[in-house]
């Protein structure tokens, strides 16, 4: 008997040494930009004063990806408390129109308001880079005065924000660098979803409004074709991921942080590779993403998730 037992106990040492032992966060926070947000996540048409004024309305956090609470969205924050029902979540340093590099609202700036939030989380998820394509006007430095950002440039603005995040945070915290997301591919999927409703009309809202110019303007802009500036973001929205997994791996274990990028490559699925479609879209801008969209993007999110 004192034989068996001693067996017994010695695998149960054995067992309990090579299990990886498993985070389990007890506060998840969010940095983004109006992705996080659900700007104009629910709108459907846009070719009217009352179709309009959801648009106008803007940013829809109750329709997040990460914490929205509208029972229209599987977020991550209700995927989460599936198990965990008392973990708090909030994108409260979030901002629509937030760079990764420029801006009030950049991510090092938003890193800053993570870390002043009076209990401090150890779950980080940050999507931003969209607006970094955006807010650029040309693919050459030639053709205009803000081309898209060199490697360099990218790169010095995830480690701004990197810098303070793994300084700051708890021990055995994790921070999930989100996929910059094919914004080249939305002027097709806009073009697919108004010629399949009378009452969208994303050419005249890209327009109007000056949306992501770079990506919907389907002439010239600044000396530069619409061919070119596709080749031109496609090339740099993948480096920029590729980006995004090399510095994740440079910090990861730094002061005991994990830090991890949900880009996997180009022939993995991935917010970085997925290319949304029409109904992935809302109807109001024809570029953020929709309801489906944003179910689609808890979904990638929390697939790269290692504390799930």
């Amino acid at each position: 008997m004192w034989k068996q037992y001693g067996v017994i106990t010695a695998l149960v040492v054995g067992i309990l040494s090579v299990e990886p032992s498993v985070a389990i966060p007890s506060k998840a926070v969010a940095a983004g930009d109006s992705i996080t947000m659900a700007f104009a996540a629910d709108c459907t048409r846009n070719t009217n004063i009352l179709d309009l004024l959801c648009l106008l309305a803007g940013d829809q956090p109750e329709h997040s990806w990460f914490d929205g609470d509208d029972s229209s969205v599987d977020s991550v924050h209700d995927k989460y408390k599936v198990t965990l029902p008392n973990l708090a979540a909030n994108k409260n340093a979030a901002e629509s129109g937030a760079e990764m590099r420029s801006g009030g609202d950049n991510f090092s700036i938003q890193a800053d308001r993570i870390l002043a939030q009076s209990t401090l989380a150890d779950h980080v998820e940050v999507v931003l880079g969209g607006n970094d394509i955006c807010n650029r006007d040309c693919i050459d430095p030639a053709n205009c005065s803000d081309p898209l950002y060199t490697d360099s440039e990218w790169r010095s603005a995830i480690r701004a924000g990197l810098d303070k995040l793994v300084a700051g945070l708890p021990n055995g915290s994790t921070i999930v660098l989100g996929s910059v997301p094919r914004v080249q591919d939305l002027r097709a999927a806009g073009l697919e979803k108004q010629s399949g409703d009378s009452r969208v009309d994303c050419e005249n809202v890209w327009s109007t409004f000056g949306i992501c110019r770079i990506a919907t303007n389907g002439g010239t802009l600044n000396g530069e074709d619409f061919t070119t500036r596709y080749n031109g973001i496609s090339a740099a929205q993948r480096r920029y991921n590729e980006i995004l997994a090399e510095q994740a791996a440079s910090y990861n274990g730094t002061n005991g942080v994990e830090v991890i990028a949900e880009y996997t490559g180009e022939d993995e699925v991935n917010g970085g590779t997925f290319m949304f479609g029409k109904d992935d879209i809302d109807g109001g801008d024809c570029f953020h993403p929709s309801i489906q969209g944003q179910n689609i993007l808890a979904n990638i999110m929390w697939d790269g998730n290692p504390d799930k």
